[in-house]
């Protein structure tokens, strides 16, 4: 068998209240219930239906589906593996409205930003202004744009922090915000040389190539960097930088950068003429080894600098090679080094020696 006490219901205020609650509670006599089925009904006269249930041993429910100004009745059944009870005795009640109050915000000021506030309703921006719940606590926050700043409150609170209220009657406020007026100053950069390349900045602005100045608030920090075309070389700043890294500027007045660029010099070839003379009363030939010289007939050669250049001598037949002069001596291969122009004489004399 199941037992039922009577229901009584008490609606409770929430704060911050955005729906009416009613509090539902009765009296558990049963002994072997399963849990508790909840019915409710819109007015007196309506229709009731199951709304919820809870588990054994329960003695309340709150109903948070309510609409403030509309009668709603309950009633209860304990229930369990047999069915259910007889349902209680209905207990109606109707939530109250709750009190609201409008909170509005209007911003001022040559700059611009946004307010909103927490919990949500005003977005400031587009929604300015928002019924709350009597007794809701509200945070502000002003947020600027790029190039304003928040200049402060006025009205239902001051300072230049997040503000902080209670909605305890209409609250008007102003939020301020001003553009700012922190001085700029101009990065300019040339370029100098006999090359070519492009300097670029970071924070962008500067590409020289084709833009070589640009303005920048007072206190930035600018790192330019030189890129040196083919065949040309960076070969360093002056001006507000020195040395051939990046150049680091922080603009705290107008500044000046001259980024030189020369051209790669190629590595010229140089080379020496090694000479060979022939003397005496007889013929022979000198050649060279690497080629070059053939003489009798091709006696001069250029070589590149440092070169090893081995002259043998070859008498004609009934004569005699007697010696180097110049450049060698003796009678054996003559091995020369050009490290700068250099002349070799072969004599040859008739007869066998």
């Amino acid at each position: 068998m199941f037992s039922l006490g009577f229901v009584s219901l008490l609606l409770l205020a929430v704060t911050p209240a955005l729906a009416a609650q009613l509090t539902l509670t009765w009296t558990d006599t049963s002994s072997n219930e399963a849990g508790f089925k909840i019915e409710r009904a819109t007015g007196s006269a309506g229709t009731y239906g199951q709304l919820a249930a809870v588990g054994a041993d329960t003695t309340g429910y709150v109903d948070s589906t309510v609409t403030a100004g509309t009668t709603f009745c309950y009633r209860v059944r304990a229930y369990n593996g047999a069915g259910d009870s007889a349902a209680s005795n209905p207990a109606c009640a109707t939530p109250a409205g709750a009190t609201l109050y409008t909170v509005a915000v209007t911003k001022s000021g040559t700059g611009s930003g946004t307010v909103t506030s927490s919990p949500s309703g005003i977005d400031c921006g587009g929604t300015c202004s928002a019924p709350v719940v009597s007794g809701t606590s509200l945070a502000l926050s002003a947020t600027p744009t790029t190039g304003s700043t928040f200049s402060g409150w006025s009205g239902a609170c001051i300072g230049t922090g997040s503000c902080a209220l209670v909605a305890d009657n209409d609250k008007r406020l102003t939020a301020t915000f001003a553009l700012n007026t922190q001085p700029t100053y101009s990065l300019t950069l040339a370029k100098s040389g006999t090359g070519s390349g492009t300097v670029t900045s970071s924070p962008d602005g500067i590409s020289c190539g084709s833009d070589c100045a640009q303005n920048y608030p007072s206190g930035t920090s600018v790192t330019l960097t030189a890129t040196p075309a083919t065949g040309a070389t960076f070969t360093g700043w002056s001006g507000a930088c020195t040395g051939t890294g990046t150049c680091a500027v922080t603009m705290d007045r107008a500044k000046s950068v001259m980024a030189t660029f020369d051209t790669t010099t190629s590595t010229q070839t140089t080379t020496y003429t090694l000479t060979v003379r022939t003397t005496g009363n007889a013929k022979g030939t000198v050649a060279s080894s690497p080629n070059g010289i053939a003489c009798g007939r091709d006696c001069s050669e250029r070589y590149t600098a440092a070169t090893t250049v081995t002259l043998t001598a070859t008498p004609a037949t009934g004569a005699t090679f007697t010696g180097w002069g110049g450049a060698c001596a003796g009678t054996g291969p003559c091995t020369v080094t050009l490290n700068g122009s250099k002349g070799v004489t072969a004599s040859f004399t008739k007869g066998r020696r």
